[in-house]
């Protein structure tokens, strides 16, 4: 690997073959991913201690909707300070809670998104399952930028705005075909006017966006995610365990078979 190149995803060839459809990427493209997880623990070392660092800096309020502090600013809809969006918190009490990890600039999310990204609205929708997502930001310390951390704090002032699901799906959508590209912040603006963030909400997103409201809260959930033992993205658990998908179809049996 060059000075200049990409430190690949944490265990993104394992995660290819967990969500791919049919008929997915090339075998080219699992070599290569395959070739790379020997890095895993250096980009993970590395990660950790940016994430601790930026951790201990001040962050800025005041959010729209979410719960406030100089330090743990939450998101509405998170569980807490560095938890996860929880898509239906009103879900029946039996249902099993599907946790999904994804980085914003993570190619395979996108294929997943694609893929999977209508069942997982059925199950939000008719609440068999308590849909949690992870918004994780690795990728940024090997792709030398700092979009995901943009885009998950873009997304969290979403969340205020009742939001997310939306603007999650637009940022997947509107991901560069060159990884590593990113987000203006330009493009990250007209993602929130493409959901329906208008007016006053637009302005209230603006403010917490400029602000970075959310940036100690992106941080706390890659690392919660990381001490939960993901190593890459997208990574599905199903009550507290991991699974293994292959179709839409599949995602479905496995939540009936959890079901209490």
């Amino acid at each position: 690997m060059g000075d200049n190149g990409p430190v690949a995803r944490p265990d993104a060839s394992a995660k290819l073959a967990s969500v791919a459809p049919r008929g997915g990427p090339s075998r080219t493209l699992i070599g290569v991913l395959v070739a790379v997880v020997a890095v895993v623990a250096v980009v993970a070392a590395v990660l950790a201690g940016q994430a601790l660092s930026r951790s201990s800096a001040p962050v800025s309020t005041t959010a729209a909707g979410g719960t406030t502090s100089p330090a743990n600013a939450v998101p509405k809809g998170a569980t807490g300070f560095g938890g996860p969006i929880v898509l239906n918190p009103g879900a029946p009490a039996n249902a099993p809670t599907l946790d999904v990890y994804e980085d914003p600039q993570c190619p395979i999310c996108r294929e997943f998104e694609a893929a999977f990204g209508p069942t997982l609205a059925s199950l939000v929708s008719s609440g068999q399952a308590k849909v949690a997502v992870h918004t994780m930001t690795f990728l940024d310390v090997g792709l030398r930028n700092d979009s995901s951390v943009r885009a998950a704090g873009a997304a969290f002032c979403a969340a205020d705005q009742g939001k997310f699901s939306e603007y999650m799906a637009a940022v997947y959508a509107g991901q560069p075909a060159q990884e590593g590209v990113g987000w203006t912040d330009a493009q990250l603006s007209g993602f929130a006017a493409q959901v329906g963030i208008s007016g006053a909400a637009l302005t209230s997103w603006q403010s917490c966006t400029t602000a970075k409201t959310y940036a100690a809260h992106v941080d706390a959930v890659e690392i919660a995610s990381e001490k939960a033992g993901v190593t890459g993205t997208p990574t599905v658990r199903l009550g507290g365990q991991k699974v293994t998908l292959t179709t839409p179809s599949d995602l479905l049996a496995a939540v009936r078979a959890a079901t209490r």
